[in-house]
């Protein structure tokens, strides 16, 4: 009797072993059979549980040597809605620091910028059939800047805050399933000649380099 129940424990494990290897089949498997890999489920058509949709990235912006100084980081956390629609939500950190020259060609601190501030975004593959990988991008971003003159004599220290829709495209060209490397091109609805906005953004056109 126990030899039984042991063989009869034995197939169970192993069937509910094999059933779940099927469950959580890698959708990257279809590269073998010369397709793209899934995106929300597995070759069977089953959904991906919710950690296998999220993708984790970011990027490095407004990176220069130099005077200005800067440097900015730009997190990223991406959930995979569906085949073709992708929500997420970020945040930014910039800063600028800029130093100017004295009568005896030293350098003094003169400006500090510190940007901060958050985005939520959608991304649609509109045309996947003709154009792969080429997104319609929406976002809104809301940014803080603390701006911050060094010697005296100069303006007060200020505060300006922007919220901006942005709309444009995104090409994204996959690394795997879940990280891509994203060429994102923007259009500031929201852009005017104010000093929050010069500040913030140079131009109405915002260009994006990132990974997720």
């Amino acid at each position: 009797m126990n030899h039984i129940q042991k063989l009869l424990f034995i197939t169970a494990l192993l069937t509910s072993s094999m059933a779940f290897g099927q469950l959580t089949e890698d959708p990257d498997d279809r590269r073998s059979q010369g397709k793209d890999p899934l995106r929300t489920q597995t070759p069977e058509g089953r959904p991906l549980p919710f950690g296998q949709r999220l993708r984790f990235g970011g990027g490095i912006n407004g990176f220069r040597f130099g005077n200005p100084f800067s440097l900015g980081v730009s997190p990223v956390i991406a959930y995979q809605a569906s085949e073709h629609l992708i929500v997420g939500v970020g945040g930014t950190y910039n800063y600028t620091r800029y130093k100017a020259y004295t009568n005896t060609n030293t350098t003094v601190p003169y400006r500090t910028l510190n940007q901060y501030g958050g985005r939520g975004f959608l991304m649609y593959e509109f045309i996947p059939s003709i154009l792969p990988n080429l997104y319609l991008h929406g976002e809104i971003e809301s940014t803080t800047i603390n701006d911050k003159f060094e010697q005296p004599g100069l303006p007060a220290p200020a505060t300006y805050s922007l919220t901006s829709p942005l709309l444009g495209l995104t090409y994204s060209q996959p690394i795997s399933r879940r990280f891509g490397v994203n060429l994102t091109a923007l259009y500031n609805l929201n852009y005017n000649n104010s000093v929050a906005a010069s500040l913030i953004y140079s131009s109405p056109f915002v260009l994006r380099l990132s990974f997720f």
